[in-house]
């Protein structure tokens, strides 16, 4: 039997590459990048992603995770907050990649750092292949394109002091026009800005980082308040766009035996809701469970279809929703009028029973 190649090596890879070493299986597993990097994601860890690390004998307080507790929806003159009904934890993707990565190496797994994989070998000379790259698409295995006009932005910010504190233990969620921005605490004392908005709105903004975070500011008094005084960690921003939000692969059981594809390349769930760490690490350990049970990667995809459809679809209704400036002042009221919603919406967007 061929051993398996994984492409990629963020927490869908690193977590398949984990479990297939420590069944005693050779695996080799390639990132394309040479060191340590950022990644464009929230840094979100809902219970689906600490259950999973805890599978995978990972403690996430160890890298100094942060405890959320809370979120805050802000609405241009609104604002309305609520308990998760859930624990949570905000850890940089820096951080987590990284201890995945050295985890799966001392379970026994061989990882090629600095390397990219321009094309699939062929079939006969290689086993099974696990899709892990995330955002990126390999050439010819391209999921289809998106153009919903978006561009995501993320920075690192070390607040002042002051705004620091009160941000707490909350997650901000700020509505803005035609998009919105999530703020929260992550490790290292800083803080994340993560940033969906229209490309049409940035590019009537100004050119570059500077530019469109002066309209951010403008456009809300709320993130105004907490960049006052505010340090950017990073040179420029981390940017994507065309993200395919809401796309969920189907394969072909006689085309794809062998290609399992993990996290952002099996399904894509709207940023707002911060499931997309969570699939990407429970998509990795039932992918490579699936495999070492014998069962094929259409059969590991139906498995995966059946439990992530209704949150994606929920959490496609959320994202609609939070865009619309028509609906967006009715978001927040619903949500204070009926404070049950917020716990209901967030737990209606968790993709749960990966494990079984």
């Amino acid at each position: 039997m061929l051993p398996p190649l994984i492409i990629g090596g963020g927490p869908a890879g690193a977590a398949a590459a984990a479990v297939i070493a420590a069944a005693g299986h050779k695996v080799t597993l390639v990132e394309r990048n040479p060191g340590p990097v950022d990644k464009l994601c929230g840094d979100f860890l809902a219970p689906g992603a600490i259950t999973a690390l805890a599978e995978l004998g990972f403690d996430p307080a160890t890298a100094n995770a942060v405890p959320i507790r809370s979120l805050r929806l802000i609405d241009r003159q609104r604002t309305v907050e609520a308990a998760l009904p859930f624990p949570a934890l905000a850890l940089s993707r820096r951080t987590l990649d990284e201890a995945l990565l050295r985890l799966a190496m001392q379970r026994g797994a061989e990882v090629r750092r600095g390397k990219s994989v321009r094309r699939l070998p062929h079939s006969s000379a290689q086993g099974p292949i696990f899709i892990a790259t995330g955002k990126h698409d390999l050439p010819g295995l391209a999921r289809p394109p998106r153009s919903d006009g978006l561009l995501g932005l993320k920075m690192y910010f070390t607040l002042a002091p002051d705004q620091h504190t009160a941000l707490a233990d909350a997650l901000e969620i700020i509505l803005l026009r035609g998009g919105y921005a999530g703020l929260q605490k992550v490790d290292a004392g800083r803080a994340v800005l993560c940033l969906l908005a229209p490309t049409a709105w940035l590019r009537r903004a100004g050119r570059g980082w500077n530019a469109w975070l002066d309209a951010l500011r403008s456009e809300s008094r709320w993130l105004d308040r907490r960049l006052t005084g505010a340090r950017a960690c990073l040179e420029k921003p981390l940017a994507i766009a065309g993200t395919p939000f809401g796309h969920l692969h189907h394969p072909a059981r006689e085309s794809e035996p062998n290609l399992y594809r993990l996290g952002d390349q099996a399904c894509v769930i709207p940023s707002l809701v911060g499931e997309g760490v969570g699939i990407a690490l429970q998509s990795g350990l039932m992918a490579a469970t699936a495999w070492l049970d014998g069962a094929d990667s259409a059969t590991y995809h139906a498995r995966l279809a059946r439990v992530v459809r209704l949150p994606l679809r929920c959490a496609g209704v959320v994202h609609a929703a939070c865009r619309s400036p028509a609906l967006q002042p009715w978001v927040v009221r619903a949500c204070r009028g009926w404070p049950d919603l917020t716990r209901l919406t967030a737990l209606a967007t968790r993709a749960r029973g990966l494990f079984t």
